[in-house]
């Protein structure tokens, strides 16, 4: 989804639901892209925006036609523009590269010939593997096999998004990439991004990640770091724009992976035909789309999001959740056979073209199936993780520092990176961009770019505030996930036990909440009752002793005789 930091948008797309702003979604890309063009007719710079013969040509065709020629006008100039910024999608030389280098090779059926490769944090390598890396992607951009990944992620985005292909698929696809980085430099290794560390900062916008040391600058076009001047799915530089508004996102965080580690099962954290309604915080791919929705630009939609370069670190890191959950499925408790554990029969997608059975092939790797994207050889022959940094020496590195008091439910503290002033690097090499590397490629072919990414809900921190207005939101949503929570020794129950003792409380709740209004009507009704019987009693205390016999029921202590009393009650009542 390409992300708008406007408030209007946020609010109707929380308030309206998906359809509602898929709709309205068109509208605001339509106005951004005329206002763009006015902005371009109107500027007085020095550059002046000449009317392409596509537009001139449509206008003619219009003068002859029954419509407002004002309106034909706006409806040329637009349309020209929206195609100017049509995603690529894969050509046939596409295939044949892929065929070529993959299938052909039978990759993943065998140990890959650069070796077996370590996966860290990329905050962990020093400063000599990350040129080395950023060299690699460099030379990747250059020769168009970046782009390539790029167009095969975009195309027939239903078979490997919104069901149960989205992790096999992806490991086998960043694992590809891998390998080309690897031709390129043997010692490269595709690092993750643990932005569950990114999480426990007041600004995760300000982590050092989004600087000239790693990624480059989050905000706009890209222009600093090692992946500046690179062009995306749309033949337009590559943007970012992080954290820009609290309504569609959040980093994923230490509680969220912890949630997962609960369950037992492939199909626990993954999707089938129902899309993130009944396991929405414990559905890896939902939590996935929050990253992607949070980092926004190219990164936002998918269609583009794969020419980005952090989208590779992106789905390492979620690989290797995954893979921590495979340890767990192996493990005694569970003790589930991962190979063979896959979702149910009819279960696989939510979209019925999305061909993500276990047996299905794999776009672009059509020499395996989905269920192979489960082998355990990817991790003991391929590749492998080291640990994500851990308190209290955080990986070494000079840019994590052990935080001990910004969760209290972690005692033994939180690694938590430092800001991007903390970057002093300014010695990486210049990365030409050649001309013709910002051209369209595969004929710019058009590309219906398919789901947007559906993310959890912001936790209301943005780029746009202060850190202590940060830090105190951040200090809000820990507080409220220190609520202890229901948990049972066999996780795979634990949904229905909750969902059990869901109902028991609130049919208490209520019970107790009729009883206690019935009690509080009762009291009422007999004080009532009480002072209308007390009113005629107390007029008899007021009145003369005007007799013998009342003289003598005073001296008794009665105030009038007890059939008289009697017989006003019964009336009363």
């Amino acid at each position: 989804m390409l992300v708008s930091s406007h408030p209007f948008v946020c609010v109707f797309r929380c308030s309206a639901g998906e359809k509602g702003f898929t709709m309205f979604e068109n509208v605001i890309l339509f106005t951004v892209v005329w206002c763009a063009v006015l902005v371009a007719v109107t500027s007085q710079g020095q550059e002046v925006f000449i009317k392409p013969l596509q537009i001139i040509q449509c206008e003619e065709r219009a003068k002859d036609e029954p419509v407002n020629q004002t309106l034909a006008a706006e409806a040329c100039m637009r349309t020209y523009f929206v195609e100017r910024l049509s995603a690529n999608v894969m050509d046939q030389d596409d295939r044949d590269f892929f065929e070529q280098e993959f299938v052909n090779k039978t990759f993943g059926k065998k140990p890959p010939t650069s070796g077996y490769r370590v996966r860290r944090d990329i905050r962990v390598l020093n400063v000599t593997e990350r040129h080395k890396l950023y060299n690699a992607f460099n030379a990747l951009y250059r020769n168009g096999t970046l782009a390539r990944f790029g167009r095969l992620h975009a195309t027939e985005v239903y078979q490997k998004h919104h069901g149960a292909a989205f992790l096999p698929w992806h490991r086998v696809y960043i694992s590809a990439l891998e390998e080309k980085l690897r031709e390129v430099d043997p010692e490269v290794s595709l690092p993750y991004w643990d932005y569950s560390m990114d999480y426990y900062m007041p600004l995760p916008s300000e982590s050092v990640v989004w600087s000239n040391c790693f990624f480059g600058n989050g905000k706009g076009t890209v222009l600093d770091g090692p992946f500046r001047s690179m062009y995306g799915g749309y033949n337009t530089p590559m943007s970012r724009d992080i954290a820009a508004s609290e309504c569609p996102s959040r980093l994923i965080n230490k509680e969220d992976i912890e949630e997962l580690m609960k369950f037992c099962n492939f199909a626990n954290i993954t999707t089938g035909k129902n899309l993130y309604q009944d396991n929405s915080s414990q559905n890896l791919e939902k939590l996935h789309d929050s990253v992607h929705d949070w980092v926004g630009g190219d990164m936002g939609h998918l269609g583009t999001a794969a020419y980005d370069p952090v989208f590779f670190m992106h789905h390492a890191f979620i690989d290797y959740i995954w893979e921590q959950f495979r340890r767990r499925q192996s493990s005694n408790e569970c003790q589930v056979d991962v190979e063979k554990d896959y979702r149910e029969l009819g279960d696989y997608s939510v979209d019925d073209r999305g061909k993500q059975g276990p047996n299905d092939t794999m776009q672009g790797f059509e020499h395996l199936k989905m269920s192979d994207g489960l082998w355990k050889n990817w991790t003991t022959d391929v590749y492998g993780y080291e640990n994500a940094p851990e308190c209290p020496k955080c990986g070494n590195s000079d840019f994590l520092y052990c935080d001990m008091s910004i969760n209290p439910n972690r005692p033994n503290g939180v690694c938590v990176p430092k800001t991007n002033d903390s970057c002093d690097n300014t010695s990486f090499m210049a990365f030409n961009r050649d001309e013709p590397y910002k051209k369209q490629q595969a004929g710019g072919a058009t590309l219906s770019l398919g789901p947007r990414h559906l993310g959890l809900p912001g936790d209301g921190r943005t780029r746009f505030m202060s850190r202590e207005e940060g830090l105190a939101l951040l200090k809000q949503q820990l507080a409220l996930g220190m609520e202890d929570m229901p948990r049972t020794s066999r996780p795979e129950t634990r949904a229905s036990l909750d969902t059990t003792n869901t109902i028991i409380i609130s049919t208490l709740s209520s019970v107790l909440g009729i009883l206690l209004i019935v009690v509080v009507t009762l009291v009422v009704y007999i004080r009532k009752l009480t002072r209308k019987l007390q009113s005629p009693l107390n007029e008899r205390r007021t009145e003369a002793p005007d007799t013998a016999e009342t003289s003598a029921d005073q001296g008794a202590g009665n105030f009038g005789s007890t059939r008289d009393v009697n017989i006003e009650l019964r009336q009363r009542v």
